[in-house]
């Protein structure tokens, strides 16, 4: 059964919050399932911009507009939680 992902009010103030708070995240705490869950939460945010910009290009362009930070904030974020595995 499918979770169902929750709609922020505003989809680039959760992104921006996400990507000021990266350092404490996934870099100073020490609780890997907390990190875990906000990378989820991360990919639930990317997949709700994907399908709407499947939807409407045009609209979502305007509505979601740090695509391309969400998507380097993911990167970053998979790195992080790829070296706490190692450790």
């Amino acid at each position: 059964m499918d979770r169902e992902i929750k709609v922020p009010s505003d989809w680039n103030a959760e992104v921006q919050k996400n990507i000021d708070r990266f350092a404490f995240t996934f870099q100073s705490q020490t609780d890997v399932t907390i990190a875990e869950r906000i990378y989820g939460r991360l990919l639930e945010l990317r997949e709700l911009s994907v399908d709407a910009f499947e939807q409407d290009p045009s609209g979502a362009a305007e509505t979601y507009r740090l695509c391309a930070e969400l998507d380097d904030l993911i990167v970053r974020a998979d790195v992080e939680l790829e070296q706490w595995s190692k450790k």
